[in-house]
């Protein structure tokens, strides 16, 4: 007597169309949330280096009489480049010892190519004069804007770096072209870190009320944080890619008056 075997029966079209449903839903709720997650956590890696360059601003000042970074020394000058943005990274890298670009790239930044950013700061197989590395200056910009000519002297609520993208205004940019413009903020409209001469790195969304100016009272304006130095080779200049925020440009944009 043969037994009949019966197939297990399958899932119904309305049961499919359920689980589809529920998978969807669970997706739109995790991922914004792994996203945002990525992007604080890069936020905290680029906060770290920030600190780090800070640190070895501060040890190159130490063993320069006092003098931070400043291309317009030229005792200490680098080549590869004319614009004293791109030396004054190479200065550092040559006597500070922060020579690895990838310190200086936020993996969020759109405006700098992921892909292309080389291993050195300095050129290795170049050693009179020092030189930047090609592909170095070949990116654009990095992550960061710096400010040059300042001294260990200089008060520790005084401005060292900062996040790219930072307005007169105090806020962080959204405005540009695209999103690989080099004067949107790194993270769009969302904030930016500044690394003072303290050594402390803060995340402001706003600099309203957060900075003090070079005339001891309170403003959002970099410009009128850093000291009041505008001639000689020592004046004070805000290095950056990003002229068209009014804080900085590749040569330098100098300070103004505090309020």
């Amino acid at each position: 007597m043969n037994k009949s075997t019966r197939s297990p029966a399958g899932f119904s079209l309305i049961e499919l169309l359920t689980v589809i449903a529920i998978l969807g839903i669970l997706a739109a709720i995790i991922i914004p949330t792994v996203g945002k997650a990525r992007e604080t956590a890069q936020r905290a890696v680029d906060a770290n280096n920030l600190r780090e360059l800070g640190k070895a601003a501060l040890i190159y000042g130490a063993d320069n009489r006092d003098a931070l970074p400043n291309p317009q020394q030229a005792s200490r000058s680098v080549a590869g480049s004319n614009q004293r943005y791109w030396q004054w990274f190479g200065q550092l890298a040559r006597y500070g010892g922060f020579n690895d670009p990838a310190l200086l790239i936020s993996q969020l930044d759109a405006a700098v190519d992921q892909t292309a950013v080389p291993l050195l700061v300095l050129d290795p197989t170049v050693s009179t004069p020092p030189t930047l590395e090609a592909g170095f200056t070949a990116l654009g910009t990095t992550s960061f804007n710096v400010v040059s000519g300042l001294r260990l002297s200089d008060p520790a609520t005084t401005p060292l770096a900062f996040t790219r993208g930072l307005t007169t205004a105090g806020t962080w940019s959204e405005a540009g072209s695209s999103e690989d413009d080099p004067n949107r903020g790194v993270y769009g409209e969302i904030g930016g870190h500044v690394v003072f001469l303290g050594g402390n790195v803060e995340f402001y969304s706003s600099l309203e009320g957060a900075l003090i100016g070079n005339s001891g009272r309170p403003t959002a304006n970099l410009r009128q944080a850093v000291p009041n130095r505008t001639n000689g080779t020592g004046a004070v200049q805000i290095l950056g890619q990003d002229s068209a925020n009014g804080i900085a440009s590749p040569n330098g944009t100098s300070p103004q008056s505090g309020p």
